[in-house]
Order: C-alpha cells, then structure tokens, then sequence
C-alpha cells in the first residue's frame, strides 16, 4: 500500500534511500540529479539500500553528470558501505560518519543527529535537525519515545515542521523501537512545553507500518483528531 519512506529537501537533501527510492522518483516525477547530500538514519534495509548508491557509479551512468556527493550516517552504515563493490571514488561520494548528537556544517545546511531509541542492534541510529539558516526541520523517524538525554538537544528549537514516525498507529501496545498515536501525540506535546514545536509548527506523520495498516482515509481521519496530518506518497510541502 505504501512505499519506504525517504524525504528529498529542496532538490539537493535526501534522506534515507531505501528499496524503492528509484520506484518513487519514477511514480512521482522527482530525479535525483542535483542531489549534493544525503542524509540516512540508521542500517536497516527500509533506510539504506546500499545499490541505490551503486547507481553513481561511472559505469551505470556514462551520459549523465552528478554533482559529488556528500554521505552522512552513523558507522553501521558506513559498514554496509563497506561490503558493497564501487569504490567511494567512482561513486563520487564522501563520506561524513556521524553519532547521536554530533553537529556538521555543510555550505547549504546544518545538520544535527539526534539519538533515535530503536533497536538495541542498532545503537548508532539517528534522527535528524535540519537547518538552512532560514527553516528548521526535524525527521523523526524510526524511533520509540525519545530517552531523557535527548530532550535538552531540543530546547527551544522552534521548528517550522516536524515529520514524526507512526509506525503502529492505532495499535494500542507502546513499543520500545517505535512510536503509536498515543505515544507520538506524548513526543508532541512534550516538545510543545519545552518551546521545540509552537502553534506554527507544521506536524506530519509518516512511516506506517504493515504491522498497523489502515488506509490513507482512515489513518487522515484519526490523526487529525489529535491535530496532526497524515503524509502520503509523493506528498509536496513548502515550508
């Protein structure tokens, strides 16, 4: 019903790549051909689907000129990258390994990782604050409740969007790896009272999982009972 979830920004950000990025750039019109960073938050496959990369290479692209790119993810990331054939040369990338609370300034964004709590086997995985010195956004994806360490990181952060994981949505049962309605509407207001959302904050909800499944008009309806809007595939937004 739905695809894997990545978010491209301003043309030349993607984050995450997972199996079906190619799948979705083709359905809804987006190329990657500017794309100057890419952003992923941890090693599962939904996230990062290493041959998607692989595509960079000289060889795969022979009439086509990319801009080189800058890679930044935690070091489980880096490993797969590791396993995979093209080297980082041919695939014109960089990269920028990054750990939970780590900063770095690019020329066109700042970016801050976040610890995302998932998967104990996955102890590097992230969330990201994305900042373009004039809009401030936050992809949470891939994470239960935030654990204490991370809320300070947040203070004050007044964030024009906030893209929020549902992966259970209606499901009643809290999760220690991700996020239901009730526990997601716990994140938001939590970062209300800490001044990292306000009233002008727009909040959308993303990563639905085949675990809790309903359709798009079902989960559109439930969430906007608790103020939030429920994305889509191939969903545009101008911040």
């Amino acid at each position: 019903m739905r695809k894997r979830s990545a978010q491209m920004i301003n043309e030349d950000l993607l984050v995450d790549m997972g199996p079906d990025l190619f799948t979705a750039c083709a359905l809804h019109g987006v190329d990657l051909l500017n794309m100057k960073y890419s952003l992923v938050t941890h090693s599962h496959l939904d996230h990062i689907f290493v041959q998607n990369l692989g595509m960079r290479a000289k060889g795969m692209r022979q009439q086509t000129e990319l801009p080189p790119l800058t890679f930044i993810a935690p070091p489980s990331v880096m490993t797969l990258l590791n396993s995979y054939g093209p080297t980082d040369k041919s695939m014109e990338l960089t990269r920028h390994p990054i750990n939970p609370f780590d900063s770095v300034s690019l020329a066109d964004y700042t970016i801050k990782a976040v610890k995302a709590k998932h998967l104990p086997t996955v102890g590097d995985a992230v969330n990201y604050i994305i900042d373009d010195g004039k809009t401030k956004i936050l992809i949470a994806s891939d994470t239960a409740i935030y654990e204490d360490i991370v809320w300070s990181h947040l203070d004050g952060l007044k964030l024009d969007l906030l893209v929020i994981e549902c992966t259970k949505g209606p499901h009643p049962e809290s999760s220690s790896v991700h996020l239901n309605i009730r526990d997601m509407q716990y994140m938001i207001e939590r970062m209300k009272q800490i001044d990292a959302i306000t009233e002008n904050t727009a909040l959308y909800a993303t990563h639905f999982s085949h675990q809790s499944c309903p359709s798009h008009d079902e989960l559109r309806t439930v969430l906007h009972e608790v103020g939030v809007e429920c994305a889509y595939d191939g969903l545009v937004l101008e911040v």
